[in-house]
């Protein structure tokens, strides 16, 4: 199907749009730890079923263990270091703005894929700095921190914003990885989507654990089931996020023809979280919000112009 990377990273910004939006009520709630816990344990039975039914199996048995390695380390990077910045972000600064410092992981994903040797267009490049722009423009239109945690102090709003840039390094980190996790490696096929999403989230489930037990805390995710509000707020974020959103994600990176391009296109999450947040916490949107939406659809736009003819 012409396109279909393109589209499942559409797909997957709309996935992180619900998802953000979900885990950030949740975390608010009951705290980032237990948030990001119930939604490991929540989502990975889901998967495994959902890999049984659509591949026929649950786990990749036929892959090479140098895949199996890349894809623990995809699991690491962007589910287990990216996440828990990302989840302490959601609940010091709010989805809005969370999503927006996120947003800067085209350009991770980019000097990485750089590093190896697989420079993009000058086409690329520009579509995707023009996606970019438009998520910064968003950004700079207000102060979000107002009306999601006005009594947050000066220091914990900067360790969010650390947090926000940590979970947009783990996350291009593990994108990348898992491109070359799925790729064939010798007489190994080429590792499904869904798989690799099954292999990466029994990682991010494991490495999350061995953390939760180093802090004393092994059975965080309890919290989530003892608050209502919390608890339905992480299963929605559950089927958006690990599940549709990652899965999405993973079918991205393997179709597209450009990590670059399909991780500028899964960037778009701001763009759709503004209407959103306006609906549940009043965040405005104002004329630099409503250009930085134009510019980024632009880009978008653009990333599809500039795909080369496969």
């Amino acid at each position: 199907m012409p396109y279909l990377g393109e589209i499942c990273a559409l797909g997957t910004a709309l996935c992180w749009t619900a998802s953000s939006t979900a885990f950030a009520v949740a975390s608010r709630a009951v705290g980032p730890l237990p948030a990001n816990h119930f939604r490991l344990v929540a989502a990975l039975p889901c998967l495994l079923l959902l890999a049984w039914a659509v591949v026929g199996q649950p786990w990749p048995v036929a892959a090479s263990s140098h895949q199996m390695w890349v894809l623990v380390a995809s699991g690491l990077a962007g589910l287990v270091l990216g996440d828990l910045g990302y989840f302490y972000a959601l609940a010091k600064i709010g989805p809005r703005l969370c999503s927006v410092l996120m947003a800067t992981w085209p350009a991770c994903t980019v000097a990485m894929e750089a590093a190896v040797g697989r420079l993009p267009t000058a086409a690329m490049l520009l579509g995707i700095a023009t996606t970019m722009v438009g998520v910064a423009l968003v950004l700079l239109r207000s102060g979000d921190q107002k009306v999601w945690q006005p009594d947050l102090p000066r220091r914990q709003w900067w360790l969010g914003i650390g947090g926000a840039l940590l979970g947009a390094i783990g996350q291009a980190g593990g994108f990348v990885l898992a491109g070359y996790g799925m790729a064939a490696d010798g007489d190994a096929a080429a590792v499904p989507p869904l798989l690799a999403t099954v292999v990466r989230m029994v990682t991010a489930t494991l490495g999350l654990q061995l953390v939760l037990v180093l802090q004393r805390v092994p059975f965080a995710a309890v919290d989530v089931c003892r608050n209502a509000l919390a608890l339905r707020a992480a299963l929605l974020g559950a089927v958006f996020g690990p599940i549709g959103g990652v899965w999405l994600s993973m079918v991205a990176r393997q179709q597209a023809h450009d990590a670059g391009i399909a991780s500028a296109l899964m960037a778009t999450t701001p763009v759709f979280m503004m209407p959103v947040a306006y609906g549940l916490y009043g965040a405005r949107i104002g004329r630099l919000g409503l250009l930085g939406t134009l510019v980024a659809t632009a880009g978008v736009a653009w990333c599809f112009l500039a795909r080369p003819a496969a």
